[in-house]
């Protein structure tokens, strides 16, 4: 078999033209209803097999210097947004674009924003301690912080395990710290854990 470099590690039923691939970007960035940046792009793409690296930063490039795409700072990093010449890519030919592809890329990107988002919004600091590992898990608010929590745990493993499960609804922390430490569990409702998991592939 020819080995083509623009198509290796892309799952079969993926996009694989330049074509394709700029509808993809540009429906993505359209979806997205912020600043996207490269590396998210790409994340959201690699993770779920979508698109060959290679190709999609070419892509990139040409829909830059084409001006499909234009370059903008967001939260201090450099991200795109659709021109209008690029958002009509995305509404006439969006639909060209196989559907599971389209919804796969999709959730990933939302998945990887929300993530950014919860970095962005809440601290975890996981440091060395003498007899283990102690993770601090913050959630900012104007003034003093809404939750300050520093736990010890035996292994770096179990910290990382903490930071996903913190990092994927930090408001449920709270709410069940809150709930336990106050008895008042009307307050805060039922804690129902998210079933989205923001560090599926």
């Amino acid at each position: 078999m020819e080995y083509n470099a623009f198509t290796e590690g892309v799952r079969p039923g993926s996009v694989t033209t330049s074509h394709e691939v700029m509808i993809l970007i540009c429906y993505l960035i359209d979806r997205a209803g912020q600043p996207v940046s490269f590396q998210e792009l790409n994340a959201a793409l690699q993770g779920q097999e979508l698109v060959n690296y290679f190709q999609f930063a070419e892509t990139m490039e040409s829909l830059r210097r084409s001006e499909h795409i234009l370059p903008q700072e967001y939260q201090g990093e450099p991200c795109f947004v659709l021109s209008e010449l690029g958002r009509g890519v995305s509404n006439t030919f969006e639909k060209d674009l196989p559907p599971a592809v389209r919804e796969r890329a999709a959730g990933a990107l939302e998945r990887i924003l929300t993530l950014m988002r919860r970095q962005r919004e809440n601290r975890v600091e996981i440091r060395e301690a003498e007899d283990g590992w102690q993770i601090s898990l913050t959630i900012p608010d104007i003034g003093s912080d809404l939750l300050s929590l520093t736990i010890f745990m035996p292994t770096r493993r179990e910290c990382e395990a903490i930071r996903r499960r913190f990092l994927n609804d930090p408001m449920l922390v709270y709410k069940g710290v809150f709930a336990l430490l106050t008895g008042d569990t009307g307050t805060v409702g039922e804690l129902v854990e998210s079933q989205q998991d923001l560090f599926k592939d």
